[in-house]
């Protein structure tokens, strides 16, 4: 089962941000979860000294009003703030931290200057260390609305941080109505030879085989709850190969671990991760390997 009572929602007013509010307030009418709604005002000011400062109708300020739009979140379940703070991501970190928020929504490119929400600096520290899942929204995110029988693409991997991962993505598809499409990516560079027993590099094909084998069960659960669901294996570079999949696929959505591995390496932020967010062509959920979750059911019960 799964657990969103509070969402943040940074904003600096710009197009993707835009994009990420509207995701925003979808969940937060999906899971009847009250809405943080944030703009944060870069100043000089000591850490311990960190102000909010009420501003009505913050929301309608900085993104307008859309001739018709009906707001699906109650106003009582929206806060809205402008919050000091000497940097912005640090910012939005300490505003998620000290309101116990469940999910971060934002977008991944915004303004320069006092408003800059931008994917290799603001985006990119708030997906890297935020303690709970964050879903970033970019250029190319479609309004959740229109999502319904599109494809949630999820990347896999074998380590013991799958269950996680597939919990929330068994519980987040549904959301926007979507079927999932697991996709491991066989590395054959990266299978570690560490005792020199392989004469050879392993065969793809066969490997791409025990993959989908070691993978039906996870298929058949999520098909038991009701979801479509299907594997995909390729081989190759992961990052290349899990953004070509989801363009071929016209992925809606992506779901994946910021920690993991990518065949029997690890798979950290900073490497395929951290490139699928930034290159997607799609809304991408992180999910973390550690910290806040989510999903609250019997993989989790047994961490």
């Amino acid at each position: 089962m799964i657990h969103v009572d509070r969402i943040l929602f940074p904003t600096d007013g710009s197009d993707c941000a835009e994009k990420a509010r509207r995701h925003a307030l979808h969940l937060a009418d999906y899971f009847d979860a009250s809405l943080h709604v944030i703009h944060v005002e870069e100043r000089d000011v000591e850490l311990a000294d960190v102000v909010e400062i009420n501003e009505a109708d913050l929301l309608a300020d900085l993104h307008g009003t859309i001739e018709g739009e009906k707001v699906p979140v109650p106003a009582a379940r929206i806060r809205e703030r402008t919050v000091a703070y000497p940097a912005a991501a640090g910012g939005i970190l300490t505003y998620g931290v000290e309101h116990d928020v469940d999910l971060v929504v934002l977008g991944t490119h915004g303004h320069r200057g006092v408003r800059r929400l931008m994917l290799g600096s603001v985006a990119e520290e708030v997906v890297r260390r935020a303690p709970c899942p964050v879903i970033t929204v970019g250029r190319g995110g479609t309004a959740p609305e229109t999502m319904e029988g599109g494809t949630m693409l999820v990347p896999v991997d074998f380590s013991e941080h799958r269950a996680r991962l597939l919990d929330h993505a068994r519980e987040i598809a549904p959301v926007y109505g979507m079927n999932i499409t697991l996709l491991h990516v066989v590395d054959v560079k990266g299978v570690p030879d560490a005792y020199g027993v392989y004469s050879s590099l392993p065969d793809p094909d066969k490997l791409a085989e025990r993959t989908r084998a070691a993978l039906e069960e996870d298929v058949l659960s999520l098909q038991e709850a009701g979801i479509d669901a299907t594997v995909e294996v390729r081989s190759g570079a992961p990052t290349a190969q899990v953004l070509a999949a989801a363009d071929e696929m016209e992925a809606s959505f992506i779901t994946i671990a910021t920690h993991g591995r990518t065949g029997l390496e690890r798979m950290l932020l900073g490497s395929v991760a951290e490139k699928v967010v930034r290159r997607a062509p799609c809304p991408v959920c992180t999910v973390k390997s550690f910290g806040h979750s989510l999903v609250e059911d019997g993989h989790e019960a047994e961490g």
